[in-house]
Formats: structure tokens, sequence, C-alpha cells
């Protein structure tokens, strides 16, 4: 408990930007990524820097995954380019609802 606790009297919180998904959220629900980030920090508590970023990898992953869904992304590309080539060779016909010619509904 510091002396003077300048940050609650002022208002103000510095260590907000430290952890993005555990910083107070609007309508008071919790994060997207509120767990893998979870999962990442008590990986990490009290082993050390070092340690954690060999130890905790995979932790650290997923919450990235999370975050920025890089590896979705590209899965999802690929399924769009296989999809492609397969119109473009003429084994696969998509139903209307996907190319935007289906019936107007009542």
């Amino acid at each position: 408990m510091p002396f003077v606790d300048l940050q609650s009297k002022l208002g103000i919180n510095l260590d907000q930007w430290l952890l993005a998904q555990s910083g107070e959220q609007p309508q008071k629900r919790v994060a997207r990524c509120h767990a893998f980030e979870k999962e990442w920090i008590e990986c990490g508590h009290g082993i050390g820097q070092t340690r954690a970023k060999r130890e905790c990898k995979l932790e650290f992953e997923d919450f990235y995954e999370c975050m920025h869904r890089q590896k979705t992304q590209k899965r999802l590309y690929e399924i769009r380019k296989q999809r492609d080539k397969l119109i473009k060779e003429g084994s696969y016909t998509p139903p209307p609802q996907h190319t935007g010619n289906e019936e107007a509904r009542p």
C-alpha cells in the first residue's frame, strides 16, 4: 500500500494498458479473450519472464490468436481460394443464397 495513492485520488489508472482484457469493460461483462489472458498470466506468475516465455508459450499463442485471429483468417482465405478454384473448374455450384440470386422473402 503506497503512502500516498495518487492514482485513486486523481481517478486515473496508469496500469490499465498492461492488461487489455482484464480492465474495466462496458456493461461489466468479461472481454472476449479474458479467459486466455487469465491462463497466460496464471502460467507466468511467479516464474520470471525468461522461464515464462519458454514454459507459457502455448497459453500466449492461444491468447494472441484470440486477440488477432490470424490463423482463423488464414484458414478462411484458404477455404475461399479452394471454393473459387472449384467454381472455376465447374465442379461446384454455390447455392443461390450464397450468390445473391435467391428469391425475395415475403
